[in-house]
C-alpha cells in the first residue's frame, strides 16, 4: 500500500459553529465525555476532503484524501491548548507503535482550527518541532473536516477508516494505547470486510 499524501486547507473552528459563533479558537472541551451525538460508525456526509498539510518535521506539503486507501488518525487542536500539548507525545508513541505493527497502512494527522492568518505556517511549524511532531500537521480545511465528522472541542482524536466510517472519537488526553487499539481494531475490520466468502464454494477437483 502506498503513503497517502495529506493536506490541511485554512479554515477556522467557526466553520463548526457558525460565523460569530465562537470565540477566536472556538469552544474548549476537555474530559472523556461524548462530544457528539453520533455513534462510533458515523459516516461523513461529505463525501471525500482534502487537507493540506504544511512542509515541517515528518510532514510535507500536498493533498491527500480522507478517507484514504487505509485508516486515517486525526487528532484536532490549537497551539494554545496545553492538553493539545500534552496529547502530542501520547500520539507520537501511538504514531511509532502503528508504523512497526501496520507500516504505511495507518495516516497520522494533527490538524489545527486556527487559520494560517492566526497561526502562520512559520510558527506552527517552530511549535511542532518544540513538541517533536514527527507525522502529518496542518490547517482543517473547508468544509471542515472536523464539522463532518461531529467534532468539537480540543483535542479531539478520531479514527476514521477508508470507507469514511468514523470508528472512534474521543476528547481530550488519551493514552497511546487507546489510539492504537483503535487503529488496529479499525484495520481488522477493513481485513474481515475483505476476506472472499467461501462458504458456498465447494470442492472443484
Amino acid at each position: 500500500m502506498n503513503r497517502r499524501e495529506f493536506v490541511a486547507g485554512a479554515a477556522s473552528i467557526g466553520v463548526l459553529a457558525g460565523a460569530g459563533g465562537v470565540v477566536r479558537w472556538g469552544v474548549p472541551t476537555f474530559g472523556t465525555d461524548d462530544p457528539a451525538p453520533d455513534d462510533a460508525e458515523s459516516t461523513a456526509d461529505s463525501g471525500s476532503q482534502e487537507i493540506r498539510t504544511i512542509d515541517a518535521r515528518g510532514s510535507e506539503a500536498g493533498t491527500v484524501a480522507v478517507p484514504n486507501d487505509g485508516v486515517t488518525v486525526a487528532m484536532f487542536f490549537v497551539t494554545g491548548c496545553g492538553q493539545c500539548q500534552a496529547q502530542i507525545p501520547r500520539l507520537a508513541e501511538a504514531h511509532d507503535a502503528l508504523l512497526e505493527t501496520s507500516d504505511d497502512a495507518v495516516t497520522v494527522a494533527s490538524i489545527t482550527y486556527q487559520t494560517p492568518e492566526t497561526m502562520p505556517e512559520d510558527e506552527l511549524r517552530e511549535w511542532w518541532a518544540d513538541l517533536g511532531g514527527n507525522w502529518y500537521v496542518g490547517y482543517d480545511a473547508t468544509p471542515s473536516l472536523a464539522a463532518s465528522y461531529g467534532v468539537v472541542g480540543y483535542p479531539a482524536t478520531i479514527v476514521v477508516d477508508e470507507r469514511g466510517e468514523k470508528r472512534w472519537h474521543e476528547i481530550g488526553v488519551q493514552r497511546s494505547t487507546d489510539i492504537v487499539r483503535a487503529a488496529e481494531s479499525a484495520l481488522e475490520r477493513e481485513s474481515d470486510s475483505s476476506e472472499p466468502d467461501r462458504s458456498s464454494n465447494g470442492d472443484t477437483d
